[in-house]
């Protein structure tokens, strides 16, 4: 008899083994998705963005195209950036990961003293 109820506790512990793994939810369908955008400049004033690309290679070599191989870039994903120059353009700063066009304007041209302006901004699908 003891065999029997060891052998229907098996069969049984099986089949509900069996069972929850079909009832194991699935894994979700793909990663984060990251929107990458850049940001290049040079020190004649001279601005390049580019946003929404699916790698971060992408997007710079895409602001390297546009501005030229003496342009300095940055990047960032999922979020706005932006670059901002001194008046007479003898310093430059930049920000990056905001979530607004504001935020990242404010950021940049607080690095900054003196007559400042924001030279460009640009904000990635999130």
């Amino acid at each position: 008899m003891i065999t029997r109820r060891l052998l229907a506790a098996f069969v049984l512990a099986l089949a509900i083994a069996a069972g929850a793994t079909t009832l194991t939810p699935a894994a979700p369908a793909s990663a984060a998705q990251y929107n990458w955008g850049a940001i290049a400049y040079d020190w004649n004033g001279r601005t390049a963005w580019a946003v929404n690309y699916a790698s971060e290679p992408a997007a710079r070599y895409a602001v390297k195209a546009r501005c030229g191989s003496q342009c300095g870039y940055f990047t960032f994903y999922n979020s706005c950036g932006a670059v901002a120059y001194t008046s007479d353009r003898r310093h430059s700063a930049w920000a990056r990961g905001y979530s607004t066009r504001g935020g990242a304007e404010r950021a940049a041209l607080s690095r900054l003293s003196g007559p400042k302006y924001v030279a460009a901004y640009a904000c990635t699908s999130r």
